[in-house]
């Protein structure tokens, strides 16, 4: 397994691609396998807290949780279509 400080060919764009690209594949895997979409999203969740703690520092990661769970809570990551007057279409 390849150290973060390794140097990268990758751009920053690529290296995105290429995350959402293996993650989505193994989210798919799990379904697959039998693991509940809410099994995968706590699991998800707990490793990523983790891993910008690790990474960013515990308060750093803090405010990146927090802003995530502000954004959620705004309907940010809401997937419903919007009508053309903007509000939620159902």
């Amino acid at each position: 397994m390849s150290d973060s400080n390794d140097t990268n060919d990758l751009s920053e764009e690529e290296q995105t691609a290429v995350a959402v690209e293996w993650y989505l594949a193994m989210w798919n895997e799990a379904l697959a396998r039998g693991v509940a979409p809410e099994t995968m999203a706590l699991v998800a969740l707990s490793a990523t807290a983790s891993k910008l703690s690790e990474t960013f520092g515990a308060e750093h990661a803090s405010l990146l949780i927090k802003q995530t769970a502000d954004n959620a809570g705004e309907g940010g990551f809401d997937t419903a279509p919007e009508a053309e007057d903007g509000s939620d279409a159902q």
